[in-house]
């Protein structure tokens, strides 16, 4: 099959998709409801008929934007075309050959409409869908491995959809990522955002172990500022503080611990261990850590 084919043959297919109709999420529905006071039906296509109205743009972005369910219907074709970025102007050109109407259906018996796709929000729509961007073939193998094959099929798009540069120490560690820790188990997918978020994060292709130990201390030294900012709060209030120049820097403690909890468990599954380390104590003494009870003393007590 030739690129021309191939470009058309995953055009064909995403046509396809949109011929079935799109069930607005719930994200789509909330900015509908909030920017346009729980429109009806009606008054929602005169929305999208009015040239003036400065919302409309963002709205069709919204209406059109390919979620996860249209990905994982498009990630298995992907992988067998591998197109590369000069092809997808190519894909474009081939989606956009004629209008097309979309079936738009709102939750909760709130009614549906149709709408085709305008050729300004296209280029978006088919951007979105990282065509271009494809896994490695060594992590491909390594999630077919040790993932069920629809769960698989979820992660390669959580991947596709991920910002990160990848580069062989990258790779190798969400090759063992998968591999150690057990896809089927109730946190893999917490545990796979979070990583996937933390390699966007690196600029360079670094070392893992280390980028975690130090995302640990970035977490624990968090909680110690909140409980820090909670005794001088006890003391003086918000807007003294303020006036005095001083920094306030509000922490989400609970996250902050719940990410803790995250880095050792990917830490020990893929590298068998993780570090203790010395740090402050909100009083300003040092304070050393050596086992695993001893952080989760000082986790309890920044509670």
């Amino acid at each position: 099959m030739n690129t021309a084919e191939k470009c058309s043959q995953l055009a064909d297919q995403i046509r396809k998709i949109l011929e079935r109709g799109i069930t607005l999420g719930d994200d789509v529905i909330h900015f509908i409801d909030s920017t346009f006071s729980n429109p009806s039906i009606e008054e929602l296509q005169a929305i999208l008929q009015d040239d003036s109205n400065c919302e409309k743009d963002s709205l069709l972005e919204l209406l059109f934007f390919p979620d996860e369910t249209m990905q994982l219907e498009l990630e298995e074709l992907l992988e067998d075309l591998q197109l590369n970025r000069h092809d997808e102007d190519k894909v474009l050109d081939a989606f956009c050959g004629e209008a097309m109407p979309v079936p738009m259906r709102l939750p909760e018996g709130r009614g549906s409409f149709s709408l085709s796709m305008p050729h300004e929000v296209a280029p978006g729509f088919i951007a979105r869908l990282h065509i271009s961007k494809h896994l490695d073939v060594h992590l491909r193998e390594a999630i077919d491995r040790y993932a069920a094959k629809n769960d698989g099929i979820g992660f390669k798009v959580k991947i596709r959809n991920s910002r990160f540069s990848p580069g062989p120490k990258k790779i190798r560690f969400l090759c063992d990522f998968f591999a150690k820790l057990d896809p089927q188990s109730h946190d893999f997918e917490t545990c796979l955002d979070f990583a996937l978020a933390l390699l966007d994060e690196l600029e360079k292709d670094q070392d893992l172990y280390p980028a975690l130990m130090a995302k640990k201390r970035f977490y624990l030294r968090s909680l110690q500022k909140a409980k820090k900012l909670e005794t001088q709060l006890q003391k003086s209030n918000l807007e003294t503080m303020l006036s005095q120049g001083k920094r306030v820097i509000l922490v989400d403690r609970a996250d902050a611990r719940k990410k803790m909890l995250i880095i050792d468990r990917i830490s020990r599954a893929v590298f068998g261990k993780t570090e203790y380390f010395e740090d402050l104590h909100p009083d300003g003494e040092n304070i050393e850590l050596r086992s695993d009870q001893d952080i989760q003393d000082i986790i309890k007590s920044l509670s």
